[in-house]
């Protein structure tokens, strides 16, 4: 996936809320995206996802074709996305995690694998009736942090070319989100994913992290570069892990 270049406006503004951003990423590798509020990382996923279109043309390419003159359909059936603010179903949690897929795409030991990955089969486990737990509507019955990581396992179970996390582990605690990314970031040649998070140290493994604000990217590089440079990176780095601390 490749960005050059780019700016974006949504339909209702009159500003650029992207300008000029240009970052490529490649199957096997990993990219972090990190910013304040209202800095763009969102709408670089919505991009992403085409949730929004680009009026550019070539400004995203994916394996070097432009993206809009890839089928949308057959396109979307190669990503997985997570967002901030996860939707579940009044069902099991094992239809959850398989929604969309028939159930002779899926064995049982694939849902665990992709809930254990998720870090949530533990706890899964514990239930009286473990995957076959109904949840209420919207998961009413379950924390933040488990309805995240449903959403995580129902990402994963795909097994997706384009894996995009959108502030994903926001509602996770910082031990359990760091064991989780752990997983995530174990290296699988076909795929690529996106991370997006308001905590640096969930992005420090990423291959290259870019750092945005007020829609355009002010450093770039990987984790140790961007220690290096002293300067945002490092500085909300410090901050971050005083705080956790």
């Amino acid at each position: 996936v490749k960005f050059e270049n780019l700016n974006f406006s949504y339909p209702t503004g009159k500003d650029f809320s992207l300008k000029n951003i240009s970052f490529s990423v490649k199957k096997g590798s990993s990219i972090g995206i990190f910013g304040k509020t209202g800095s763009g990382k969102s709408t670089i996923a919505q991009l992403i996802c085409r949730l929004y279109e680009v009026e550019q043309n070539n400004s995203v390419k994916v394996n070097g074709i432009n993206f809009k003159d890839i089928e949308l359909s057959s396109y979307r059936q190669k990503m997985g996305y997570v967002p901030q603010d996860v939707f579940l179903f009044s069902d099991t949690i094992k239809n959850n995690i398989a929604f969309g897929l028939e159930e002779k795409d899926y064995e049982i030991h694939q849902i665990e694998k992709a809930a254990e990955k998720a870090g949530i089969l533990k706890e899964i486990k514990k239930f009286p009736e473990g995957l076959n737990t109904k949840i209420g509507e919207r998961g009413v019955t379950l924390s933040g942090g488990q309805k995240q990581r449903i959403a995580i396992a129902r990402a994963l179970i795909r097994n997706p070319e384009i894996l995009i996390f959108d502030d994903s582990l926001s509602a996770v605690d910082t031990e359990t989100a760091n064991k989780i990314q752990t997983e995530l970031f174990k290296e699988n040649k076909n795929q690529l994913s996106i991370h997006i998070s308001h905590r640096v140290n969930l992005l420090s493994n990423c291959d290259h992290i870019i750092i945005l604000e007020n829609g355009e990217i002010i450093e770039q590089g990987n984790h140790p570069y961007l220690i290096s440079k002293n300067g945002f990176y490092k500085e909300i780095f410090k901050k971050q892990q005083l705080e956790e601390n």
